[in-house]
């Protein structure tokens, strides 16, 4: 699962095999797309590589020349605590217990299925982690909260129940106005009452075992009431001297929301599936825009070889018309109009200003998004507020009407075989 967002991680990936290399960083970097991974073939190349600024380095045991441990012998000259994973397909105490010893940060053997790459896609995460926690623990604090002023991520430092430390963006997560605020509250606090025993352990890891924490996802309540979907990491830092935990936070709310979405639309495609004829077909699609999509202003209209006619649409778009008079040239859209003009296009497309144009059915909307369904039809989404329909939102909307436009064809086809 991509985790997204975040610092950029620069991982010096090292295996003499071309094509095992290559699908082991296609691999990290589907995991989490902050990773920036260069690939080299040799021990030697990769030797002049981290004089580019890596992050961490995986490596491969068996390699012609220099093995996996003699290379990591020479990074360790070259940086004594420099993260190095060893990634290897040939594991044994005797390698490992070599590798310990040569000062590897951690060792992981090849498997066979994707779940490698997600375990090495952790380990590299952590050992990160540790490293520029523990960079971090010897700055100065004004250094320190320089660093983490700037930072993308919300970042929180406590010790407990005592917050020693946020910067602005988990101010403002937390919907907050001012840091001091936060300082009145213990971290646990903003956690929803469901997440807090597991949140609690992780801390209990950090302050007292003096171990780093992966990524963990929960929900935060704000100061408003309104829950967010967030995942952090924690590490164990000095802050004035003491040992504290240093939390970085994202929130994915969008991405949560966004899966969510997939997996009710997967729903709807069996719903569509066992769907009689076309009029079912439109009002489970205004179901799903209004319900799952939360599209407030939707219809659909289907084409019968003359008309473009209106089959079903989102509650509140029916209220619109039948508060609004204009609107009965909706029911069966002339051919004048921008939308069956899209429609005879057959391609989607968002019209904004839509009410100040001479080719529309009303002046009530002000953009609309409109989307063919091959020669079955045509999905009209609105808003009577300017608005930007942001690409997920249209992928979602895609994957949508290619749902509907097989779901029609099946129809289609029933009809004329009865």
């Amino acid at each position: 699962m991509d985790r997204g967002g975040g610092t950029p991680i620069s991982v010096l990936l090292v295996d003499d095999e071309p094509n095992v290399a290559d699908l082991t960083g296609l691999h990290l970097q589907r995991q989490n797309d902050a990773f920036e991974v260069t690939t080299e073939y040799d021990a030697e190349a990769a030797l002049d590589a981290l004089e580019d600024g890596i992050d961490c380095v995986v490596s491969d045991y068996e390699m012609p020349g220099t093995d996996g441990l003699d290379f990591l012998r020479d990074v360790r000259e070259y940086d004594e605590d420099l993260p190095f994973i060893l990634f290897t397909g040939r594991g044994s105490e005797e390698i490992a217990s070599e590798a310990i010893s040569a000062g590897v940060t951690d060792y992981l053997q090849k498997g066979t299925g994707t779940e490698q790459y997600t375990m090495l896609a952790n380990r590299l995460e952590n050992a990160v982690a540790r490293r520029r926690s523990e960079a971090a623990a010897v700055e100065t604090k004004g250094r320190y909260q320089s660093l983490v002023d700037s930072s993308p991520n919300a970042i929180l430092v406590h010790q407990g129940a005592e917050v020693l430390y946020v910067n602005d963006r988990l101010t403002e997560l937390v919907g907050a106005d001012d840091p001091e605020m936060l300082h009145e509250q213990t971290p646990l606090d903003y956690v929803h009452p469901s997440d807090r025993e597991r949140l609690a352990e992780r801390v209990t890891a950090v302050l007292e075992d003096g171990e780093p924490v992966g990524w963990a996802e929960w929900r935060l309540q704000r100061l408003d009431g309104e829950t967010r979907r967030v995942e952090s990491t924690a590490a164990p830092v000095r802050y004035d001297g003491e040992l504290a935990s240093q939390v970085v936070v994202r929130d994915v709310t969008e991405r949560y929301e966004r899966e969510r979405r997939l997996e009710t639309l997967h729903e709807a495609t069996r719903r569509l599936l066992v769907a009689s004829d076309r009029k079912a077909v439109a009002e489970i699609t205004a179901d799903v825009l209004q319900n799952v999509l939360r599209e407030e202003f939707a219809a659909f209209w289907s084409y019968d070889g003359t008309d473009l006619s209106i089959l079903a649409a989102t509650d509140l778009a029916c209220e619109m018309a039948m508060d609004d008079a204009s609107l009965d040239s909706v029911a069966a859209l002339p051919e004048w109009s921008i939308e069956y003009k899209t429609f005879e296009a057959g391609h989607p497309r968002v019209v904004t200003g839509y009410g100040d144009r001479e080719d529309t059915v009303t002046d009530t909307l002000a953009t609309t998004y409109l989307v063919p369904l091959a020669d079955h039809g045509l999905l009209g989404i609105a808003s009577t507020e300017p608005y930007t329909v942001e690409p997920a939102e249209q992928e979602l909307v895609g994957i949508l009407a290619g749902l509907v436009e097989a779901a029609l064809d099946r129809v289609d086809t029933d009809s004329d075989t009865t």
